[in-house]
């Protein structure tokens, strides 16, 4: 299938503008790193996904009472309620039936690897439970989380390898030199070069989509 030029030639733009980001920052203290992480949500995320979606941080709950860490970036579905702390932080606390998808992001992969794979060992055994379906399709049980990261890995088998022993993490994206990898839940897809935010797109857009099929039922966390 042919490549969209134009289409890469703006994600080579935003994958710059990234790089740019890290570039900045880097070495910097951990309010810096905080930086990193609202840049990819303003240049990135916030600029690709459509309006319904908000992002923010906290932690996320299901109906059994399981709960997850600090969650860097949550894209919430907003047709359902989430809990902020009154007068306080901007951390929320998330149903896990509105948490369409986490993103985990990450100065540097390779030496934050442990992190992010223990932020995924406590947001796996949430579940989410829906009432209905209006549509036929992929079935997502569980929270996918993504990871970001500015830099690491510079080899796409390497990426490849480390997703492999890691069942519980859907996708990771290192955003320099340019590199995306899936789950088999979601098409096992490998892509390179600015292509690679490309995938991570369409990773969100089957995982957001997902939300917009189902209904839910807050009561079922009271009642």
């Amino acid at each position: 299938m042919p490549q969209n030029k134009y289409v890469l030639q703006r994600l080579a733009g935003i994958q710059q503008q990234l790089i740019a980001v890290h570039q900045a920052t880097s070495g910097m203290s951990s309010a810096a790193v905080g930086n990193e992480r609202q840049e990819f949500i303003d240049k990135f995320l916030s600029q690709v996904l459509p309006t319904p979606f908000r992002f923010g941080t906290g932690d996320a709950t299901d109906k059994n009472g399981n709960k997850s860490g600090q969650l860097d970036v949550v894209i919430e579905f907003p047709f359902g309620p989430s809990l902020p702390i009154v007068g306080g932080t901007t951390s929320r606390l998330y149903l896990a039936e509105t948490v369409a998808a986490v993103i985990e992001v990450k100065s540097n992969i390779s030496s934050q690897w442990s992190q992010a794979c223990s932020t995924a060992h406590q947001l796996y055994p949430l579940q989410r439970s829906y009432g209905a379906a209006m549509m036929m399709g992929t079935d997502l049980p569980k929270i996918p989380l993504f990871v970001a990261s500015y830099t690491g890995w510079n080899q796409l088998q390497t990426v490849k390898q480390h997703l492999s022993n890691a069942p519980e993490i859907s996708g990771i994206l290192v955003i320099d030199p340019g590199i995306f990898v899936s789950s088999v839940q979601f098409g096992s897809i490998e892509a390179t070069g600015p292509w690679a935010l490309w995938g991570l797109i369409a990773c969100l857009h089957q995982a957001t989509g997902f939300l917009k099929a189902v209904l839910t039922n807050p009561l079922e966390y009271a009642i």
